[in-house]
C-alpha cells in the first residue's frame, strides 16, 4: 500500500480523486484527473518482486493503438514517503466487466459472439505488434454500451509473472478467449485456473467448468438451443488432444464472425430486461378543470367606466352590445331582466321600463337616464331612427340588456404609415450604371492598339549595350552559379535483426525514432545478465534512409540509456557491418558524432555491439534521430 489519499498529485499532473476497483493482488488502483489535458485517467501503484516486469511489459502494451483496448498513457516510479513505488497511467475503466454481467444473467449466445469477437480482433492487433495478454479473464473484459474494451494488456500478465512469447502465447491467448464465451454462456470458466496468488483474496473468482470423460463439458449439454459454431469451437479447444484448437486470436475471429452490435441490454435474458413502454400522446398542458385557461393566458381586462357625457365607439358599442345579446340568448343560467315595475327596474332602466311602456330594459350609459338628445350615441345603425327626445329606445326584438364593459381593444384608429424613400429605384439605378460604364470599358480595351511586350528578361547583348561593357564581362559564367544546397531529410527507418527467426527489435516502433517528438522512441528488446544481446547474437542496429543523396555533417541521437557501445557506417541495410566507419562510441542521453568533412549520403546504420541501460536494465530506447 502507498501514502496516496485522495487530492494527492503524482508526477504534478494525475490529481487522485477516490480508490478503484482492482482484481490484482500486488496493485492498488485510483480514479485520477489529468490536469494537463483535462481527461478522467487511472492510475495504478504497482510493486511485488514482478513490478520491473510489469513496467516493462506496459512500455511494450503502450505502442498498440486500438479503440478496443484499455490504452497505456504513462509509465514511472516515484516516492510519496513510502519509498519508490511504481506507476502505470491507463485509460479509466468504464462499462461493466462481463463478470458483473454475467452475475445479472446468462449471455445471450449472439451477444457472447459480439463481445468475445471484438475482444479477439483487439488482441489480434496486440499479436500483429509482437505484444499479448497472457492474463485474459472475465475481470480483463469490459462492455460500455455498444463497445467492448480488453484491459490490462500487457502489466496483468507481468504481475502474474506469466512470460511466453510467439506463437505459445498467442495459442494462450486463443484459448482464453474461447474460454470467455464458455463463461459468458454458462458462468463456468474453462481457462487456466484464476486460483493463484496475483489474484486479490476478495476478488471474484468464476466457478471452475465441469469435467467429463473427453474434458470440458460441451456448451450443448448445459445450455439448450446453443449456437451450433459456438458449440464446435469449444469442442475443438477444450476437448480431446487440442490439436484442432485455435492458434491466434485471428482463428478465434474467423470462426466468430460475422457477429452483430454489442449490446449489455441485449445479452441479458428476458425475464431481466426492462418492459418497452408505448408511446403515449397527451395535450402538453394536461387535463383542464372546467372554466380554467391555459398557461400564457393574459387575465382579463378591467372593467372600463364610460365618461359622464355616455359617448362610446360606434364600431365597439354596436359589435359589443350585439355580441353580448347573442351570448345572452344562447348562454343557458343567464341573468334575467326584472319585471316592469320593480322598483329595481326603476333604479336600473328608467321610468319608462318602471311604467311597462317599454318592451325591454334600455342600452344607456346610466342606469335611470336616457340618450341626451344631439349627443349622437344612440345606436341608428341597429334599432332604426332616433326616437324623440326625453323618449327611451326600444329593442326590435325583445328587451336589450346592459352592454358589457368596453376594453377599448377594437375600436382604434389605423396606424400612421411611415414614409420613407423607396430603395429600389435607387439599386435598380446604380446598377445600370455600372453596368454601361464595363461595357464602354470593353470597348475601349477592345479598340485600344496592342502595345509591345515589355521584355523583362533581356538577352545577355542587349544587357551589355545598356550598359556600356562587352559581352561576357562583368556577367557571371556558368560555373561561378553557385547551386542550391541540399539538406538531409530522413524518409525512412527500420530495425535490423540478423536472427532470420526472431521477431525482431520492435519493428512496430521504428517510426517513433525520427517522429519530431522526443516524447516517443523505438527501443530494444530487454535483455538480462549479458548487454551483449543477452549472448543471442552479437549486435543489431537501425538504418536510417535519407529522402535523397545529401551532405551530412553531424549526426545527433537522443536517447534515455547510459552506456553500452555503437558505430555509425556509411552503409546500407544489406550490409549493415560494411561501408566507411564515420564513427564510434558510447550512448548518452545527448549523442553525437561530428564529422570533419560532410559525407553525401543516401543512407547509413546504427550499428549496436552492446547494450546500454535503460531503468537498470539492458536496452537502448532511442527517442529522436537528427542529422545535419
Amino acid at each position: 500500500m502507498t501514502t496516496a489519499q485522495p487530492g494527492t498529485v503524482v508526477v504534478d499532473r494525475y490529481r487522485l480523486s477516490q480508490p478503484a476497483a482492482s482484481d490484482l493482488a500486488a496493485a492498488e488502483a485510483w480514479e485520477a484527473h489529468d490536469q494537463i489535458l483535462d481527461r478522467p485517467v487511472r492510475v495504478t501503484f504497482i510493486g511485488g518482486p514482478n513490478a520491473p516486469a510489469a513496467l516493462d511489459a506496459a512500455r511494450r502494451a503502450a505502442l498498440v493503438t486500438d479503440p478496443r483496448l484499455c490504452r497505456v498513457l504513462d509509465v514511472g516510479s516515484l516516492d510519496l514517503g513510502s519509498g519508490p513505488r511504481a506507476y502505470v497511467i491507463t485509460e479509466p475503466h468504464t462499462g461493466s466487466s462481463l463478470t458483473e454481467i454475467v452475475s445479472g444473467g446468462l449471455v445471450d449466445p449472439q451477444q457472447a459472439r459480439a463481445v468475445v469477437g471484438e475482444a479477439a480482433a483487439a488482441l489480434e492487433t496486440a499479436r500483429r505488434r509482437g505484444v499479448h495478454h497472457l492474463a485474459l479473464r472475465p475481470e480483463a473484459v469490459r462492455v460500455d454500451g455498444h463497445r467492448v474494451v480488453v484491459t490490462g494488456l500487457g502489466l496483468d500478465a507481468g504481475l502474474a509473472g506469466v512470460e511466453a512469447s510467439g506463437d505459445t502465447a498467442a495459442a494462450a491467448d486463443a484459448r482464453a478467449l474461447v474460454a470467455l464465451a464458455y463463461y459468458a454462456l454458462t458462468a463456468r470458466w474453462a481457462g487456466e485456473s484464476l486460483e493463484g496468488p496475483w489474484i486479490a483474496p476478495d476478488a471474484v473468482r468464476p466457478l471452475p467448468a465441469q469435467q467429463d470423460g473427453s474434458g470440458v463439458v460441451p456448451v450443448s449439454t448445459l445450455v439448450p438451443h446453443v449456437d451450433a459454431e459456438l458449440d464446435a469451437l469449444v469442442r475443438r479447444t477444450f476437448t480431446g488432444d487440442g490439436s484442432e484448437a485455435p492458434a491466434t486470436p485471428a482463428d478465434v475471429v474467423a470462426a466468430l464472425e460475422p457477429w452483430g452490435e454489442v449490446s449489455v441490454v441485449a445479452s441479458l435474458p428476458g425475464f431481466v430486461q426492462p418492459p418497452t413502454e408505448q408511446p403515449v400522446r397527451s395535450s402538453v398542458f394536461g387535463a383542464m378543470a372546467p372554466g380554467a385557461s391555459r398557461p400564457g393566458t393574459p387575465p382579463p381586462a378591467p372593467p372600463v367606466r364610460r365618461p359622464s357625457s355616455g359617448r362610446i365607439a360606434r364600431a365597439a358599442a354596436v359589435g359589443a352590445a350585439g355580441g353580448y345579446a347573442a351570448g345572452q340568448a344562447q348562454a343557458p343560467g343567464a341573468a334575467v331582466p326584472p319585471p316592469p315595475g320593480d322598483p329595481a327596474a326603476t333604479a336600473a332602466y328608467g321610468p319608462p321600463y318602471a311604467a311597462g311602456t317599454a318592451t325591454g330594459p334600455v342600452m344607456g350609459p346610466v342606469p335611470g337616464q336616457g340618450y341626451p338628445a344631439g349627443t349622437g350615441a344612440y345606436p341608428t345603425a341597429a334599432y332604426g331612427a332616433a326616437p324623440p327626445t326625453g323618449q327611451q329606445p326600444t329593442a326590435p326584438h325583445g328587451p336589450v340588456p346592459p352592454p358589457p364593459p368596453e376594453t377599448g381593444g377594437f375600436a382604434t384608429t389605423p396606424a400612421p404609415r411611415r414614409k420613407g424613400v423607396n430603395p429600389t429605384p435607387v439599386v435598380l439605378g446604380l446598377v445600370v450604371v455600372g453596368v454601361i460604364a464595363g461595357a464602354l470599358w470593353a470597348v475601349g480595351q477592345a479598340l485600344a492598339p496592342f502595345e509591345p511586350a515589355i521584355e523583362t528578361n533581356p538577352t545577355p547583348s542587349v544587357a551589355a549595350e545598356a550598359s556600356g561593357q562587352p559581352e561576357g564581362e562583368g556577367s557571371p559564367s556558368p560555373e561561378e552559379t553557385e547551386e542550391p544546397q541540399v539538406r538531409p531529410v530522413i524518409e525512412s527507418g527500420d530495425q535490423l535483426d540478423p536472427l532470420v527467426d526472431g521477431d525482431g527489435e520492435h519493428p512496430e516502433a521504428v517510426e517513433r525514432a525520427y517522429d519530431a517528438d522526443p516524447s516517443t522512441f523505438w527501443f530494444t528488446r530487454t535483455y538480462y545478465n549479458n548487454p551483449v544481446w543477452g549472448g543471442f547474437k552479437t549486435g543489431a542496429g537501425y538504418v536510417v534512409n535519407l529522402r535523397e543523396p545529401a551532405p551530412v555533417s553531424r549526426i545527433q541521437l537522443n536517447t534515455n540509456s547510459e552506456g553500452g557501445a555503437w558505430e555509425i557506417r556509411a552503409t546500407t541495410a544489406e550490409d549493415p557491418q560494411g561501408g566507411t566507419l564515420l564513427g564510434s562510441g558510447a550512448f548518452s542521453e545527448m549523442t553525437e558524432l561530428t564529422l570533419e568533412q560532410p559525407e553525401v549520403l543516401t543512407s547509413f546504420v546504427i550499428w549496436i555491439t552492446e547494450l546500454p541501460t535503460s531503468d537498470g536494465e539492458f536496452r537502448l530506447e532511442l527517442n529522436e534521430i537528427v542529422v545535419s
